[in-house]
């Protein structure tokens, strides 16, 4: 979806100790991926060569995807609001796009956070507990 966006480099990285099955909804995952990654889109700016990185990673227990974007960074009053609805940076939209991705995530038994330096960039982290195998 995102691969032909203009001077965006995505890298991809898979680190995976068990395949990355989760139990969410197919729609509600996809959604809460397109709208990191639009969001990393539009944190880079303009003068800028975008790269975002998107890393998964699982464990025994957990998959984890981070969301990395080398844009401008959150402001560190912002971050509390950042999932809170109707919040916004962005002179359009409603705010509502990391308040439902928090709620998909929390609702599918993960958790989201991210990390941030002002003029460097941020990684979303999302945690989503994966299917655990069933015993013949």
């Amino acid at each position: 979806l995102f691969l032909n966006t203009e001077q965006i480099k995505i890298d991809t990285t898979f680190d995976l100790e068990k395949p990355a099955v989760v139990f969410a909804d197919p729609e509600q995952i996809s959604r809460v991926f397109i709208n990191l990654l639009k969001n990393a889109i539009q944190a880079i700016p303009e003068d800028r060569e975008g790269k975002i990185g998107l890393q998964l990673e699982t464990d025994s227990q957990r998959a984890k995807v981070k969301v990395t974007d080398n844009g401008k960074g959150i402001p560190e009053e912002l971050g509390d609001k950042l999932f809170q609805p109707n919040f916004t940076t962005k002179s359009s939209g409603m705010g509502m796009g990391l308040a439902i991705v928090k709620s998909i995530i929390e609702n599918a038994g993960g958790n989201i956070k991210f990390e941030t330096a002002l003029g460097k960039g941020t990684t979303f982290i999302v945690e989503l507990p994966l299917m655990l195998e069933e015993k013949s």
